[in-house]
């Protein structure tokens, strides 16, 4: 494509396309590197919290990040955008989740809690996505008006996705695990992050492009100048990007970036 020199930010997404099989894609960290010498915005796009993607962040040394599928945004340690659950969805969600013996882990800003102790059938699934430690915070339903709420996990089985979601209709369930789920809020979308960020640096929509692989990355293929979906993408999320690039794990940001013309 070698249209490089119309991209002015790159966003990527981490699981499925930075981030395979509990690592960093050694072909896409040096492209991610390449880019940064050469100036070009780098921020990660994730339904992950920030303490989930700090470690990447780190090691790639990208300064943006939008969490939480757009619910919050940062450059550097600067807060941009935030917007957290409505209390009394999170305080529903969590008894509604305790009457059904549905553990459940809460998201803030900076701290995954729980209400119960984690239960040990659930630690390889959580151990697979690489999740943050976990703080047992027993009286958390008594505190969630003192702090922002960005997500919820919940470990159950297809057959409730339904039912919460008839009960807390400002609430979509992105299911990532046969046995969990994420509770978002109905209007989060990455593409609001992004906006919020491009509008901070001064850049187009039209000047960026975005690299992902799930159904939480549609709303930026479909809002950004250029996207690419991962080869490992299914063939409804391929279908909406503007490209599609190789499989994460065979370095598809790279090959993504390098069709670009901007490595």
């Amino acid at each position: 494509m070698k249209t490089g020199q119309h991209v002015k930010m790159v966003f990527l997404d981490i699981d499925g396309t930075l981030y395979v099989n509990g690592e960093i894609v050694p072909r896409s960290a040096a492209a991610v590197a390449e880019l940064l010498k050469s100036n070009i915005p780098v921020a990660v796009c994730t339904g992950r919290s920030v303490i989930h993607a700090q470690h990447i962040q780190e090691a790639l040394h990208i300064p943006y990040g939008i969490y939480f599928n757009g619910g919050l945004v940062k450059a550097g340690n600067r807060e941009l955008f935030a917007m957290p659950f409505d209390v009394d969805v999170v305080t529903g969600i969590l008894k509604k989740a305790r009457e059904r013996n549905i553990f459940t882990i809460v998201h803030t800003h900076d701290h995954a809690l729980s209400l119960e102790p984690l239960p040990d059938e659930y630690l390889p699934v959580l151990a697979s996505y690489d999740f943050p430690p976990i703080s047992y915070e027993p009286t958390l339903a008594d505190r969630v008006q003192d702090i922002g709420v960005f997500q919820i996990n919940a470990f159950m089985t297809h057959e409730w996705d339904a039912i919460f979601e008839q009960e807390f209709p400002a609430c979509y369930i992105y299911r990532w695990h046969e046995q969990a789920v994420d509770f978002q809020r109905r209007k989060s979308d990455k593409s609001i992050g992004a906006l919020r960020l491009l509008e901070y640096l001064g850049i187009s929509p039209e000047e960026a492009v975005h690299i992902g692989d799930g159904g939480n990355d549609i709303g930026m293929f479909r809002t950004l100048g250029y996207s690419y979906a991962m080869g490992n993408a299914t063939d409804d999320v391929k279908e909406v990007a503007k490209c599609v690039t190789s499989s994460a794990i065979s370095g598809g940001v790279a090959d993504a970036l390098a069709d670009l013309g901007l490595v």
